[in-house]
């Protein structure tokens, strides 16, 4: 099955080693899949550096080095060789540069070499984009990440790194492109949410409410900001419902899709002598019957204790006030915690 070539990538080089890591991408006729060669050049020999390249083509995909591939790989390894001859030639940040490199089997435009930088970064982010609307996700990342080498400040390319890095769960990497974001544009409320957000998932919900503060004092009327703000409090064992109640007012809809789908009533700060209840004494707590109690466990985000045997009475106490302030079951709950068994020693 004859394949299309699509990209020759640089992956980097090694001035330790010699080796210039690349990757082809190529497409089979009939299959919208893509094909990776990921193969490195060994720069410093007798012998023709590109071979390699010439074998796996032919190996692979039964085509020869395309003459844009040829001649801009022997700029590339002439530009790499200028380099080691300087003096430091083996610093690795010498050749960053490397991986900003894309070249396009039949399209110069498309490709990166001997563009000026700031074209350079928009061939990239074109790329990137293509990646994107292709549903190829990682790939898209890579191009983004490789253009911010260019282009460090391009707001679109943060933005669309975090949303993408939010899709893939990578929520270290994107609160470290949030903050690039919001050191880019400070005060930029889509930055500081998707910061807030990312706080959020890692269970950071101080540094998280001083995300979403940050857009309130700006636009106090902002759904979104009340939200995560909600949650941060929450988290702390404050009271979320003045947020909430907010949120409400300005978007009903997306506030009761969140308190019905992804909010998350855990307390994460420890309380002194609370109360922990068996599973069993959650239908009489409640006046429902064990299946309803199993069904908000399963279905109702009703939080458990970390070894899901018990529920913590300031776990419930929020999760059966939320239920009942904004009318999220068909029937309200008529439950109030009971009187302590003891009253917890002051410190």
């Amino acid at each position: 099955m004859r394949s299309h070539l699509h990209y020759l990538l640089l992956d980097g080089f090694d001035p330790e080693t010699g080796e210039l890591a690349l990757r082809v991408g190529a497409y089979a006729e009939e299959s919208n899949e893509a094909q990776i060669l990921r193969l490195k050049l060994h720069l410093g020999r007798a012998a023709d550096p590109i071979q390699p390249l010439r074998r796996e083509l032919q190996t692979h995909v039964q085509m020869p080095v395309p003459p844009l591939w040829d001649k801009g790989l022997k700029i590339i390894i002439r530009a790499i060789e200028d380099e080691l001859a300087a003096e430091p030639g083996r610093q690795p940040q010498r050749y960053a540069w490397v991986r900003t490199q894309i070249l396009h089997p039949t399209d110069e435009r498309r490709g990166t070499l001997n563009h000026p930088v700031a074209r350079q970064s928009e061939i990239l982010w074109d790329w990137a984009q293509r990646f994107d609307q292709d549903g190829d996700a990682v790939r898209a990342l890579e191009l983004y990440e490789r253009m911010l080498l260019l282009a460090p400040q391009h707001l679109p390319a943060l933005a669309r790194m975090a949303s993408l890095l939010r899709q893939l769960g990578m929520i270290d990497e994107m609160l470290a492109i949030t903050d690039r974001w919001v050191k880019a544009k400070p005060n930029d409320p889509d930055a500081q949410l998707r910061q807030g957000e990312a706080l959020l998932h890692l269970e950071r919900h101080k540094e998280a409410m001083e995300a979403f503060a940050g857009v309130l004092k700006v636009n106090p009327m902002h759904p979104l900001a009340h939200l995560g703000a909600a949650q941060a409090k929450s988290f702390a064992g404050g009271d979320p419902c003045p947020h909430l109640d907010a949120a409400l007012e300005l978007d009903r809809e997306a506030t009761l899709s969140v308190l019905r789908e992804t909010f998350d009533f855990r307390v994460l700060q420890p309380i002194p002598g609370e109360t922990i209840y068996s599973l069993e004494e959650l239908p009489g707590l409640l006046g429902v019957s064990p299946g309803e109690a199993k069904a908000f466990i399963r279905e109702r985000s009703l939080p458990t204790t970390p070894a899901g045997d018990g529920l913590r009475e300031p776990e419930l106490s929020r999760w059966v006030l939320i239920q009942n302030r904004y009318q999220l079951l068909p029937v309200g709950l008529h439950w109030l915690a009971p009187t302590p068994r003891h009253i917890p020693e002051l410190p």
